[in-house]
C-alpha cells in the first residue's frame, strides 16, 4: 500500500504552536524564529494540503474548520515524539560512560570505585579504557580522567592533580640504589610511552652519571608497574599510580627525590554533557577523592 506523502516537519510544528498560542509573535518566540519564517511554514503547509487553516482577523490567527480537525492530531502525534525521546532518554539516562588510560583505572580508580557506586546505586557505570583523547559525542562517552598539560581544543576541563616523577623499586633492591647515580647504573624499567625520561629525574637529582647498565622496556605503563613491583629495577612513577603500591610495600621510595613536571590528571568531557547530572555526581565525588588521596599523600 502506497503511503501519503507528508508535510514537511517544520510546517507541522508551525501549525501545531500556531494553534496553541494564536499569535505570530508567541509562535515564532517558541519556535526560535522569526514570524515571517512561522507565515512562510504556515503558508508551506496550507499549499502542500490544499486548504486554508488559519483565518486571519484582528484577535490573531483563528483555525479555520479544517485547521479545527488537523490541529488535535497533530498535538497528540508531536507529544507522543516527545514522550518516545523521554522514554528513551530514560532508558539511558542513569548510564555513566568514563574513558581513562589502562594504569589509572586499574591503580586508582577501580579500587574507589566502590565509594561511588555507593553513594549513587541509581548509576550504572561504564570504564572504557583507552590512551587516545576521545571525541565525547561521537564516541557517546561522558566524562575521561586525562595524563597531560591540559587546553584541549573543544573540551571543558577541571585539573584534578599536579604530578611528580620518582624514581621507585621493589623492596629487594634496596641495597641496589643508595644514591641518584646507582639509578644510571641500572637496572632500569622504561615505560616507551611515557612523558618523561630517566635523563630527566637524573638532571634534577644532580647528578651527571651518564646511563648505562641494564634496561627493560614496555611499551605499556601497567606492565612497567608490575614489572617494578616483581623486582626488574627501578621505575618513574606517577604518585597517583604508585602511592597504593608504596602503602602496602610492594614499592618502595630508595630517594625522596622528585622531579617536577608540567603534567597533571584532568576531568574532561564535551560542553553538552558536562552539566549532566550523572556526570556531574561523578565530578563532585571523583573530586572529593582526590582531595582525600592529596592530604593522605602529602
Amino acid at each position: 500500500m502506497k503511503r501519503t506523502p507528508l508535510p514537511p516537519l517544520n510546517s507541522l510544528r508551525a501549525a501545531e504552536a500556531m494553534g496553541r498560542n494564536g499569535t505570530l509573535l508567541r509562535t515564532a518566540d517558541e519556535l526560535n524564529v522569526t514570524p515571517g519564517a512561522v507565515s512562510q511554514q504556515l503558508k508551506t503547509l496550507e499549499q502542500f494540503l490544499g486548504l486554508e487553516l488559519f483565518a486571519r482577523t484582528d484577535k490573531g490567527m483563528i483555525p479555520t474548520e479544517a485547521g479545527q480537525r488537523l490541529l488535535p492530531g497533530l498535538s497528540d502525534a508531536f507529544t507522543r515524539i516527545r514522550d518516545s525521546i523521554a522514554a528513551a532518554t530514560r532508558q539511558d539516562e542513569n548510564v555513566l560512560t568514563v574513558t581513562t588510560g589502562v594504569i589509572f583505572a586499574g591503580k586508582w580508580l577501580v579500587p574507589r570505585l566502590g565509594r561511588f557506586r555507593d553513594r549513587h546505586p541509581e548509576i550504572d557505570i561504564r570504564i572504557s579504557t583507552d590512551n587516545r583523547l576521545t571525541s565525547f559525542d561521537r564516541d557517546d562517552v561522558d566524562i575521561g580522567v586525562r595524563f597531560g598539560r591540559g587546553g584541549w581544543e573543544g573540551l571543558r576541563a577541571h585539573k584534578l592533580l599536579e604530578q611528580q616523577m620518582l624514581p621507585v623499586c621493589a623492596p629487594s633492591l634496596k641495597d641496589r640504589f643508595r644514591e641518584p647515580a646507582d639509578i644510571a647504573r641500572g637496572p632500569r624499567i622504561v615505560d616507551r610511552l611515557s612523558f618523561f625520561a630517566w635523563q630527566d629525574w637524573l638532571n634534577a637529582a644532580g647528578t651527571d652519571e651518564p646511563l648505562s647498565g641494564q634496561e627493560i622496556t614496555f611499551s605499556d605503563g601497567y606492565l612497567a608497574l608490575e614489572a617494578a613491583m616483581a623486582g626488574h629495577g627501578a621505575m618513574l612513577g606517577w604518585p597517583v599510580i604508585i602511592q597504593d603500591a608504596l602503602r602496602n610495600g610492594d614499592l618502595i621510595e630508595p630517594f625522596k627525590i622528585c622531579a617536577p613536571t608540567p603534567y597533571a590528571y584532568w576531568l574532561v568531557s564535551s560542553e553538552s554533557r558536562w552539566n549532566r547530572p550523572t556526570v556531574r555526581a561523578f565530578r563532585n565525588w571523583i573530586i572529593e577523592e582526590v582531595k582525600s588521596f592529596a592530604s593522605q599523600t602529602g
